[in-house]
This record gives structure tokens, C-alpha cells and sequence, in this order.
């Protein structure tokens, strides 16, 4: 019985950001799942640029629609509303332009060193289905070599994730999901 106290004195206490965790945990996980089947769709190079961008702007609706109810329970109506709403799409596509220039710089960039990495640690363990081709800037890969490839891949894109959620909470508490005067935070 006391924990259950001692949670529901921290979940009161803390719950926006309780919240704003869990919203943000899906958002992350629908980006990720965008991500995989977009680079199993359509390869390596499609997931790291135009597919990278079209699930960054499908989870920057649902964070926002999340966000706005769940999180930090906006009520803003008419003119305010659309202002909030461009603050966060403009936040969040500067935040999209850092995932885009990680994802850049690390997934392809740094992805024939990555894979070397992964391929150095994990190697023994990975195995792909024969006939899994991906490439980086006109390479082939095959078996464990596209499977190094793929968790290179989805690591930098983990990594990127972490630092854009950061930034949004930030963002979203500071500039755009702001309290009127006098309503109890």
C-alpha cells in the first residue's frame, strides 16, 4: 500500500513529464518502426533520406496531436491555437533537421566504419537471409554484412532520437505549450 502511495505522490508530482515520456517513448517507436519498414522497403540510402523525412513529418503530427491533449492538456481555441501549432511544427522541424543531419552524418557517411564496428562485435551472431541487398554509396552487401548495416543503421537513428526527444520536451514546455497567466501549472 505504501508504494502505491509513494507512486501516486510522484506520478501527481511529476506527471507531465510521466506523460510526456510516454508519448514521446511511442513517438520514438512509431519513428523507428517508420524507419525499418522504410529501409526493408525501399533500402538503406531511402531510409536515410526521403523516408527519414516522411516519418519524421508523421510523427510530428502525432506528437503533436498527443502532445497537445495528453501531455500538456492545451485548450487553446481559434488564432492561438494555429500559433501553437506552427510553434511546434517549427520546432520540431528544427529538430528534424538535426535527425536528418545525424542520420547523414552516421548512417551514411560513417556507415562503412559503423558496419565495420558492428560487424567486429556482433559478427559471429548476425546472420540475414540470403539475398538481402543493401547498399552505401554503390557498395553490395550481403548476409551478415547488410544485417551489421541495418543495426548500424537503426543505432544512429536511436542515438538521434535521444537527442531530438530532448530538445522537444524542452521546446514544447518552454515555448509552446505555454500556461495562460494565473492557470495552475
Amino acid at each position: 500500500m505504501a508504494i502505491a502511495k509513494k507512486l501516486s505522490a510522484a506520478l501527481r508530482a511529476h506527471g507531465e513529464a510521466v506523460r510526456y515520456l510516454v508519448f514521446g517513448v511511442l513517438t520514438t517507436l512509431l519513428n523507428m518502426a517508420l524507419y525499418a519498414l522504410f529501409q526493408a522497403l525501399f533500402g538503406y540510402q531511402a531510409a536515410n533520406s526521403w523516408g527519414n523525412v516522411l516519418d519524421n513529418v508523421l510523427c510530428i503530427l502525432f506528437a503533436y496531436a498527443t502532445n497537445r491533449r495528453f501531455v500538456f492538456a492545451s485548450r487553446t481555441r481559434g488564432r492561438a491555437a494555429v500559433r501553437e501549432f506552427g510553434r511546434f511544427v517549427a520546432c520540431r522541424l528544427g529538430t528534424m533537421l538535426l535527425d536528418a543531419a545525424v542520420v547523414l552524418a552516421g548512417g551514411n557517411w560513417l556507415a562503412p566504419q559503423g558496419q565495420a564496428l558492428v560487424l567486429a562485435v556482433l559478427g559471429p551472431w548476425l546472420t540475414a537471409p540470403d539475398g538481402v541487398i543493401l547498399g552505401v554509396g554503390g557498395s553490395v552487401a550481403f548476409g551478415a554484412e547488410a544485417a551489421a548495416l541495418a543495426l548500424w543503421g537503426l543505432g544512429v537513428k536511436a542515438f538521434s532520437n535521444l537527442l531530438v526527444i530532448v530538445l522537444n520536451y524542452l521546446f514544447s514546455k518552454l515555448l509552446i505549450f505555454q500556461k495562460p497567466a494565473g492557470r495552475e501549472q
